[in-house]
């Protein structure tokens, strides 16, 4: 009988045993903010109060940290979690805030709970990993200018084609087309 539950015993743990590739982050909750390892994020949306502060602490992984945006949904009683930037950096298309709509539309089961958390705050982690994609056009605006008024190409003559003119063909007519000319010229020998 001893024997028994001791074997019950080592099931459940060998299924409550997950693998954890990274430290398990610090999550807490204070109202309408979430803070995830010192960094206070805004709760925009909680659709069917899918934020679980459990299962968002064994989800997050510190990569997350250089998006402005955490998207969260919860499917088979899984959480995926999924990061977006600002609009305004330069990044893809896909990975920008505009984004998030249709990635919920998409890639998320219908009707499914989710949650939309915004970062408060700047992002230095995000600086480090865009690194000079992300400088304004702006900046070197002055620089490009004046580059752009040099003339980096010399006058050169034009020379005349060793082509004889006037040398036509016709090409053959098939029933139902009409007459169609056209120019063949040879080069000189």
């Amino acid at each position: 009988m001893a024997k028994q539950i001791e074997n019950q015993n080592k099931k459940i743990n060998s299924e409550n045993d997950k693998k954890i590739y990274h430290s398990l982050a610090k999550v807490f909750r204070k109202d309408n903010i979430v803070v995830i390892d010192n960094r206070q994020y805004e709760i925009l949306d909680n659709v069917k109060e899918a934020l679980d502060i459990e299962t968002l602490r064994e989800k997050y992984d510190p990569f997350l940290n250089q998006y402005d945006y955490l998207v969260g949904d919860v499917s088979s009683e899984h959480l995926r979690l999924k990061g977006f930037y600002e609009v305004t950096d330069r990044t893809a298309i896909d990975k920008k805030a505009n984004a998030i709509v249709d990635y919920l539309e998409e890639y998320c089961n219908p009707g499914s709970p989710y949650f939309v958390l915004h970062l408060l705050g700047q992002n230095e982690i995000k600086k480090i990993v865009l690194g000079r994609q992300n400088r304004k056009r702006s900046d070197n605006f002055a620089y490009r200018r004046k580059k752009h008024k040099r003339n980096y190409f010399k006058e050169r003559k034009v020379h005349r084609s060793r082509i004889k003119r006037n040398t036509f063909a016709v090409k053959k007519k098939k029933p139902g087309q009409r007459k169609q000319r056209f120019v063949i010229k040879k080069r000189k020998g």
